[in-house]
Parts: C-alpha cells; sequence; structure tokens
C-alpha cells in the first residue's frame, strides 16, 4: 500500500526511526514574507518509552511557555509552545531567525533557573484563574523528565560548560 504525503507534516516523519533530541520539523511561510518555525522537541523516541504523563506535560507546558518567552535571544520570535498529542514531545513554533542552537542554549538557561522544582509554587499560571485543571502538576517525575531531556541535547562536558553539569546526577 503506498503512503500518501500528508498535510500535516508530523505525520510525514518516520517515527520507527525519531530519536529524542531537538528537530526542526517544518518552515511555513504566510503571506509569502513571514516565515514560521516548526520545532520538533522529542522528550521521548516514539514506541521505545512510555509517554509523557499528563502532569509532566502540563508542568513543562507551564513552563516552557513563560520562560522561554523571557530569554533575550528568542522569547519575542515565540509563536506558540504546545504539547504532542502523543505525549512523546512539544512543539515550539518560532518566527524570525531562531536557530537549533538559541534554542539549545534558552532551554539549558531554563533549565538552570527553575529546575528542579521543588514545590507547586515554581509553576508559572497554576492558579484557578490563570489554568483550566491547577491541580495536574507532578514535581518529582518532571524534574526527572526535564534532566533526561536535557542529557539528549548536552553531553556530560557540554552540560558543565553550559552550568547544568546537574543532569547527570539525577
Amino acid at each position: 500500500m503506498e503512503t500518501k504525503k500528508s498535510v500535516v507534516s508530523s505525520f510525514d516523519v518516520d517515527h520507527l526511526t525519531l530519536k529524542e533530541g531537538l528537530y526542526l520539523r517544518s518552515v511555513y511561510t504566510i503571506n509569502d514574507e513571514l516565515a514560521v518555525h516548526s520545532w520538533d522537541m522529542r522528550f521521548r523516541a516514539p514506541m521505545d518509552h512510555s509517554p509523557l504523563g499528563s502532569g509532566e506535560v502540563h508542568t513543562i507546558e507551564h513552563l516552557m511557555a513563560y520562560h522561554l518567552r523571557l530569554d533575550p535571544v528568542i522569547g519575542k520570535s515565540i509563536v506558540s509552545f504546545c504539547p504532542m498529542g502523543c505525549k512523546t514531545g512539544f512543539y515550539l513554533s518560532t518566527m524570525n531567525n531562531v536557530e537549533a542552537e538559541d534554542i539549545r542554549r534558552a532551554l539549558a538557561e531554563v533549565y538552570k533557573n527553575v529546575f528542579p522544582l521543588k514545590s507547586k509554587e515554581d509553576i508559572v499560571g497554576l492558579t484557578e484563574v490563570q489554568c483550566g485543571n491547577p491541580g495536574l502538576y507532578s514535581i518529582a517525575s518532571t524534574n526527572s523528565a526535564m534532566a533526561q531531556y536535557m542529557r539528549a541535547l548536552y553531553t556530560p562536558e557540554e552540560a558543565a560548560e553550559a552550568g547544568i553539569a546537574s543532569i547527570y546526577n539525577v
């Protein structure tokens, strides 16, 4: 049976060979002038690992959607940050000239400044006014999931240089 090319870029990726990491998924052009880059932040390799839990997905979504926008290099270029339905990672959409290394560096800064989480109070926007389900969060497993993802992006030497060597001690 022949596989059709999809209008959904994530359906055109071979999920049997996809690994953890950061990938430029696609570039969409709007009105022939604005390029929107869709980044795949793959926390878990499809089919190889259990998916992220709902509490982890929700916690990471709140933290990254907020803290990445504060980054001086990529913050103003962020269009959206949202979870993948398969719970193996997140999509980050950016405009302008954002490079993978800019995102990787910004993630290291967020990790350095936010993790490890100690309590619910460390999670931005987790109130009844700001969130539709403020009781859905996870502290310990989110700390573990973030450290695991950062290990996929950084070697021990690079992590030490970026100030996040602790990802290898979790």
